[in-house]
């Protein structure tokens, strides 16, 4: 993938950032906390973490070349001594478990499966310590019950129904590729053209949820 192409998509991913940020807004201020930052992607949100708190983050993905952007960008904004880059799938790391004060997981598991990465992800959280969620909408109310028979209680969620994934991603995406001309860098985004194009026939599919969790 170019750098074009991560560039169109993570500007418009931007637009979402404000909803992280009501998620980072729940949790008590922690000072220099470590930070897990699961399934990164082209570190959008792992950037977003980097200006919101003075710690450490491990951002960990399996794409290589999503990491590798994020590599690019990390080096750019001098970040290199903040934030550590893992190109690997979570099930092949051995990590510490109880060690991160915060985890991320965007999307991931939706990807991995909900209560199998779930299970996965809070040995690693600390007790008292947070895990902020965004997955699918779906099964809403079967999560929340796996996630309080965790030993963790949700401090809040709330709804990204399907104008806000219009407005604030989607929208912005159709505009971006529209401007393209050349054939070969329209092909990189077709993908993304079939997923807009199953939101205009179903919007309503295109929810997901914040959840705000504690371990105790």
């Amino acid at each position: 993938m170019s750098k074009e192409y991560f560039n169109i998509k993570d500007n418009c991913r931007k637009d979402l950032l404000k909803y992280l940020s009501k998620a980072i807004s729940i949790i008590p201020e922690i000072e220099s906390p470590l930070i897990l930052d699961v399934g990164c992607g082209s570190g959008v949100p792992t950037l977003a973490l980097a200006e919101n708190y003075d710690g450490t983050i491990t951002a960990v993905d399996f794409d290589t070349k999503s990491i590798n952007r994020l590599e690019e960008k990390v080096k750019e904004l001098n970040l290199s001594n903040r934030i550590t880059i893992i190109n690997s799938s979570l099930f092949d790391l051995e990590l510490e478990e109880n060690l991160f004060d915060i985890i991320l997981a965007e999307g991931f598991l939706h990807v991995v499966g909900f209560e199998k990465g779930f299970s996965k992800v809070i040995k690693l959280l600390k007790r008292n310590r947070f895990f902020i969620i965004h997955d699918e909408f779906r099964n809403h109310n079967k999560k929340t019950e796996f996630i309080e028979s965790n030993n963790c209680k949700i401090l809040d969620s709330f709804r990204l129904d399907e104008h806000v994934w219009w407005n604030n991603y989607y929208k912005c995406l159709e505009k971006e590729i529209s401007s393209q001309e050349n054939k070969y860098f329209l092909e990189l985004f077709k993908s993304d053209l079939y997923e807009i194009e199953l939101f205009k026939q179903d919007p309503s599919q295109f929810n997901s949820v914040y959840y705000v969790i504690e371990k105790y």
